[in-house]
């Protein structure tokens, strides 16, 4: 056996140990052994390898440092949402909403620092962003996702950690003829006992002649998932008053009071969220080749989101003055007691000095979730081959998305009679004093009632040209330009009903509450409470917009007066939108260059861009601020409507190089160098402006207009060994330098409208400057011709070690805190099994503790734990036209952990369960 098949053999046995413990044997080839004649048979590569051995063609022949996921044929995408397959990518991590995944991370990169396209194009987004949800998608009508991780001139500015391009099918890449497969299944969610339909369609045509064709594909898919959640809604720094006695106590007075600077929980509770989720996606491609040198493929995409959430709520609002406060060393809340209304009663001394004049309150919350997303986009793209030596590309494509979603924050409160007994951990604990299932006794409070819409609009066209003369190791240049107009408009209506009622001061009927199971988010222990009230938020808003109830309301003649208020505190007032739109116009060149000499490769390029853009807003003006008579809210008086308009623009040079050399026939050594750059998100750049909290804590928040992009410097080093068609091995090192990354930071300031308060204003910021650096380990391998007893096994692993060092002033947030949406290491593996009749695979997919936004002011940061999730499929062809297949989600039931600084400032606990889809698959 000769030296490169012993360092193969090696390799291949230690890319197995990622997963399993296998044999070793002393072969490394997809080829079928030789028969005993000596002849060599052919085989064709089908199904999973056939995924793999595409993906890794594709990783093979770039320039750049570029991964793939490829379908295994029509309708057999890896994973049954396409953010979910990514995740497979040595380097990309998911984000899930409500245990699916939406968004995605590169190299420790947030979703926001991500390019995603369709067949090249720039889609528009539902989030008022610029990142991308994947959710809206079905993975039944994606053929292959591309990840580059190095920038090159041709591809459009904008992803500091990486551009996406999805692809759809094409039908004059297929054979010629008709075909039809046709998807079926069923799916079941452990949570909610709930079982729903998913049914997709996919037709393809080709004629004889392969010059025209056309394609559809229809998916629908239905889902009916809850989720339960232990939450705390954040940790502050505050100047906390510790009434030192027990619950118990009579008599006490201020002399009985200490005030201590602590870090003190917002909040505690539970919640069950019920979601129903209806998507419907549809794509047409049509493709017609009037001659030989003539292409022309037109694209139309269509999707349809209907996410409907139905959120409740038991919590306890934590104010700084509590009863026998405990704290650690470190000054941070351990636990305390809630005074009731009994506790208040006894000691009037403590009310006389204005230091505890109301009873804490039991709240129940429903909160809007809904999004009702739609999505449409054409395109038409033309290719010309003019001559043997140039080529002609131009494209042109629109996209428009709609999102409308009810803002719900409407709480109804019981104010205890005993006090609550709090303890704060890894896993807190409430013990309520009084039932929180006791429909007679609910007050109302706040009410916050607002209906928001999100449109996106995108044009873009460009036009690209190649010139490919023989000219030694010149080969070269692709050159191009390229322009878009993108406007983001965001329209709120909202009612001015928040302190209508605030103050647990009114009675409310027991017949809108229901008495409700309260899932556990621990799956058991915790204190979660067996019961509690749940109630329909329009019910209870009509109910208090009768005018009977006015005179009980905390200002009857100012929510009496019919002109401001029509048709009572509770409508919303249509007439008075609160807007803001940006729009940015975007217009860029580029160049790039391409040589290739004897075992090597390689690009040069260069791309321009100008950004001119508008910022603009329509809002009430914020006169004044009182606090309520019978609440520590205020009551904001508002003026007339205001218009404000901010314009920018700046200018951008972005150079990239990549180089490749063979070191050997089937080993690669690449390196790129490249300028990058984000910009910021059209939502990021409003010029609204809001306001809320409570007496002693007010916030306040809105968009910024003055937001530069982010940059980065960019270096990567790549190693390549292919040792088949299916095997390979790679590590990869890369390094960000960036500057004016965005991050949430939280800054006070004074307010003229709340003269006596510090507010505190929570809005992105360019921030800090620093270092992104990291390593990168994958492989593949088939243990095919190991040994008889693994015939038709194999694994995939990857491994992603990312290291951040960030500079930021030290009053925008605390240092430690990173870069946002960051893991320190990730890693995925699947472990495979296939045959001409059944596959199996089970696949594992991890990711460090990463920072959700890191707070600043007098608020603790919010980070994730870390996180693995365990899911698996299963397929059984019964014909070669007709398959049974199981596709399992979190199989172990994962759960996800926020927290502050250290584990023990608990944030919340998700519950999600698992998810099985059952289905069928025919081909005709």
């Amino acid at each position: 056996m000769d030296n490169s098949r012993i360092y193969k053999t090696v390799l291949a046995a230690l890319i197995a140990e990622l997963c399993v413990t296998a044999y070793a044997g002393a072969q490394t080839t997809d080829q079928t052994p030789p028969a005993a004649d000596g002849s060599v048979q052919q085989v064709v590569v089908s199904g999973i390898r056939a995924s793999l051995s595409s993906s890794l063609m594709t990783k093979r022949l770039q320039e750049g440092v570029v991964d793939a996921v490829s379908a295994e044929d029509a309708g057999k995408f890896p994973d049954t949402n396409i953010a979910e397959s990514l995740q497979r990518v040595t380097g990309v991590q998911i984000q899930r909403n409500n245990g699916e995944g939406r968004y995605i991370s590169v190299r420790g990169l947030g979703p926001e620092f991500n390019n995603v396209l369709i067949n090249g194009r720039t889609m528009t987004s539902d989030t008022g962003g610029r990142e991308f949800s994947f959710d809206v998608l079905s993975s039944d009508l994606i053929s292959k996702a591309l990840v580059y991780k190095t920038s090159q001139a041709f591809l459009p500015e904008g992803g500091i950690g990486s551009t996406v391009d999805i692809q759809t099918a094409r039908p004059l890449s297929g054979k010629a003829g008709q075909s039809t497969v046709v998807n079926v299944s069923d799916s079941y969610d452990s949570n909610s006992k709930k079982n729903t339909p998913n049914v997709s369609a996919l037709y393809s045509y080709a004629n004889a002649a392969k010059n025209f064709g056309v394609s559809g594909s229809l998916s629908y898919t239905d889902r009916a998932s809850r989720q339960y959640k232990a939450l705390n809604d954040a940790w502050n720094l505050l100047d906390v008053k510790t009434i030192n006695g027990d619950l118990s106590s009579k008599g006490l007075t201020a002399a009985d009071v200490t005030t201590r600077k602590l870090l003190m929980p917002q909040s505690y509770g539970f919640q069950n969220e019920d979601e129903s989720r209806k998507r419907l996606v549809a794509n047409t491609t049509v493709q017609y080749n009037p001659s030989s040198t003539w292409k022309i493929t037109a694209d139309a995409l269509y999707s349809r989101l209907n996410q409907r959430n139905n959120v409740i709520a038991i919590s306890d609002w934590m104010n700084p003055t509590q009863l026998n406060v405990k704290y650690d060393a470190n000054g941070q809340v351990t636990g305390f007691d809630r005074p009731g209304s009994a506790f208040v009663a006894n000691n009037p001394g403590l009310a006389a000095a204005g230091i505890l004049t109301d009873a804490n309150s039991n709240d129940m919350i429903v909160k809007g979730g809904d999004r009702l997303s739609t999505t449409l986009a054409y395109g038409v793209n033309s290719k010309w081959t003019l001559s043997p030596d140039w080529k002609l590309d131009a494209d042109l494509s629109t996209s428009r998305t709609a999102i409308g979603y009810p803002d719900l924050w409407i709480v109804a409160g019981m104010v205890p009679k005993n006090g609550d007994v709090l303890t704060f951990g890894s896993t807190p604990t409430v013990t309520f004093g009084d039932g929180i299932a006791d429909p007679s006794a609910v007050r109302a409070h706040a009410v916050g009632n607002n209906i928001d819409t999100n449109h996106d609009n995108l044009h873009e066209g460009r036009l690209n040209a190649s010139w490919t003369p023989d000219m030694g190791v010149f080969k070269g240049l692709d050159m191009g330009g390229a322009y878009s107009q993108r406007k983001v408009e965001h329209i709120s209506w909202s009612a001015d009903s928040w302190n209508a009622f605030s103050g647990y001061h009114v009675s409310l009927p027991s017949s809108l509450f229901t008495v409700t199971p309260l899932g556990n988010p621990f799956g058991g222990g915790g204190g979660v409470p067996p019961n509690f009230l749940s109630f329909d938020p329009y019910a209870y808003m009509a109910y208090l917009n009768q005018p009977s109830l006015i005179p009980q309301s905390n200002d009857p003649a100012h929510y009496a007066d019919k002109s401001i208020y029509p048709n009572g505190p509770m409508a919303i007032d249509y007439t008075k939108p609160s807007l803001w739109a940006v729009q940015e116009k975007v217009a860029n060149a580029f160049v790039e260059s391409k040589w290739e000499g004897d075992g090597w490769s390689g690009d040069l390029g260069l791309r321009y861009m100008h950004v001119k853009s508008e910022s603009s807003g329509t809002s009430r003006v914020l006169l004044s601020a009182v606090q309520s008579p019978n609440d520590t809210t205020y009551i904001q008086n508002w003026g007339p409507m205001q218009t404000n308009t901010v314009g920018s623009s700046y200018n951008a040079w972005l150079p990239s190089a990549n180089v490749k050399f063979d070191l050997t026939s089937d080993m690669l050594l690449r390196f790129g160098a490249s300028k990058t750059l984000t910009r910021p998100t059209l939502g990021q750049m409003g010029v609204s402006n809001s306001y809320g909290g409570r007496v002693g804590y007010v916030t306040s928040g809105g968009g910024n207009p003055y937001l530069k992009p982010m940059r980065s410097n960019n270096y990567d080093v790549s190693y390549e060994w292919y040792l088949s068609k299916t095997n390979y091995v790679s590590a990869a090192l890369f390094m960000k330098k960036v500057s004016d990354f965005l991050e949430t930071t939280l800054e006070d300031t004074k307010v003229a409208q709340y003269p006596t308060e510090i507010v505190h204003d929570t809005r992105i910021r360019n921030g800090q400057t620093g270092t992104i650096k990291g390593a990168e380990l994958a492989g593949q391998f088939a243990f095919d011709n190991i040994h008889p007893l693994l015939q038709g096994f194999g694994v995939t692993a990857n491994y992603t070690y990312v290291d951040a060092e960030a500079s930021r002033d030290t009053d925008s947030g605390p240092v430690t805190c990173g870069y946002p949406g960051l893991s320190r290491q990730s890693y995925n593996a699947s472990l495979f099994f296939e045959n001409s009749k059944f596959q199996a695979r089970a696949s594992y997919n991890w990711r460090n503790h990463f920072s959700i936004d890191c707070g600043g002011g007098s608020t603790l940061p919010r980070n994730r734990a870390a996180y693995g999730q365990t899911d698996a499929s299963l397929r059984y062809n019964l014909t070669a036209q007709l398959s049974l297949y199981l596709d399992a989600i979190n199989l172990t039931n994962a759960k996800v952990h926020e927290y502050a600084n250290n584990d023990s400032q608990f944030l919340t606990l998700e519950n999600d369960g698992r998810r099985v889809n059952v289905g069928l698959r025919m081909v005709f």
